[in-house]
């Protein structure tokens, strides 16, 4: 089994990437973005949040996002919580899904910044990352209407900027086009990891 992992900025175009390679490939889809949501239910986590931050109003998504893209520092601490567990996550549904799927895909925002793709490279995984310009980027998010402009600019500011991204991955993918070219883009890209 072959591990990709895919990553890029918000509303880059990552997910709908990851949705094409479970269609055409079969492949096994790890959202991280989805298994974290998964762990704020765990009492464990929810103590550290509280901990880490005590004025909290809640434990409600709303309220934990509004913490931790407050700034840098806030989103590092959450991250600090968060990202071991999903690493370990990571791995053991790889070793749960390895005579299953012929690719394993972790589709994750962060996945250069957690420092979690390190281990994942030293056994051979390749790193895809999806890049589009700002601007491109803004008017798809506000299309999902389900954040406003001034959030969409703040956590864009909030992520690694794509120049440095970019010195990680095996693979980069410039998607301003259609999603056509996106996905002839990852099927050349397939084609040569199976090579």
């Amino acid at each position: 089994m072959k591990v990709i992992g895919i990553t890029g900025g918000i509303a880059s175009g990552k997910s709908i990437l990851s949705s094409y390679l479970k269609d055409r490939y079969k492949a096994y889809i790890f959202n991280a973005d989805e298994e974290a949501k998964k762990l704020l239910n765990d009492d464990i986590v929810k103590d550290k949040i509280k901990e880490t931050f005590p004025n909290i109003s809640d434990l409600s998504l709303k309220s934990i996002a509004d913490e931790a893209f407050q700034n840098k520092e806030s989103q590092k601490k959450l991250n600090n919580i968060i990202h071991p567990i999903i690493n370990q996550v990571i791995l053991e549904r790889i070793k749960e899904k390895k005579n299953s799927y012929n690719l394993f895909i972790i589709d994750a925002a962060l996945i250069i910044e957690s420092g979690m793709f390190e281990y994942h490279k030293s056994n051979e995984s390749k790193l895809v990352l999806v890049v589009a310009d700002e601007e491109i980027r803004i008017q798809r998010a506000l299309a999902r209407n389900n954040l406003s402009k001034k959030t969409i600019i703040e956590r864009i500011k909030l992520q690694m900027e794509d120049s440095q991204k970019i010195k990680h991955a095996d693979f980069v993918i410039y998607n301003n086009s259609s999603t056509s070219e996106l996905f002839n883009e990852i099927d050349k890209i397939i084609k040569n990891i199976n090579e």
